[in-house]
């Protein structure tokens, strides 16, 4: 048997033997540990407020569900809360100033367009799921541009992921094919070979 087939069909062991090793542990649910909050409060007329905050991890998802009696804008950013305190008292200094007024933090939406993950404007329930790219702040803001209060019913889980697994599962996608391939000429001459043996 020639050497190449040799080398071929014991590398194209391994990568199967890895392959189907991945596809084990995809298998593996993704959940691990988990935090979570629920409850009901209101937002005054016209103002906006950070609602949860926290740093997360490519390895975590942050899940929420809000359910609101008005219209309610959400948003998702990649920074801390006090970023936002601190432009508004920035850009309008005084002792007068209200930070969480609804016009000055639409102005700061209009000055930092960047820093906004996710928006949407809520009509009556919404749900959304987060996993960022790399560890980050991640602050969810409720504003409230309506002259009435709302009443707000929210749910918010943070989730920690044991394995990636739709990563995993794509490279054994790939691995298992491939490994197969490399092992089928190898695999091929040993049978024939063991055909002749015993004939």
């Amino acid at each position: 048997m020639k050497r190449w087939v040799i080398l071929l069909g014991r590398g194209g062991t391994v990568l199967l033997a890895i392959g189907l090793a991945l596809l084990l542990v995809s298998l593996i649910p993704s959940g691990g540990q988990t935090s979570s909050s629920m409850g009901t409060s209101y937002l005054y007329p016209e103002t906006w407020q950070d609602w949860h905050e926290e740093v997360l991890t490519p390895q975590q998802r942050f899940s929420l569900s809000i359910k609101a009696n008005g219209t309610l804008n959400v948003y998702l950013f990649e920074l801390n809360s006090q970023a936002i305190y601190s432009w508004i008292t920035e850009h309008h200094p005084g002792p007068f100033t209200i930070p969480t007024n609804v016009t000055y933090f639409e102005e700061f939406l209009q000055a930092n367009p960047e820093s906004i993950v996710w928006q949407k404007e809520l009509q009556n329930e919404i749900a959304y799921e987060y996993s960022p790219t790399k560890v980050t702040y991640a602050t969810l803001v409720l504003s409230n541009p309506s002259p009435d209060s709302l009443t707000i019913d929210y749910s918010f889980s943070t989730v920690t992921l044991i394995a990636p697994t739709g990563k995993v599962r794509t490279i054994a996608q790939w691995t298992i094919p491939l490994g197969f391939l490399l092992a089928l000429p190898w695999l091929i001459n040993l049978l024939k070979a063991k055909t002749k043996t015993e004939s």
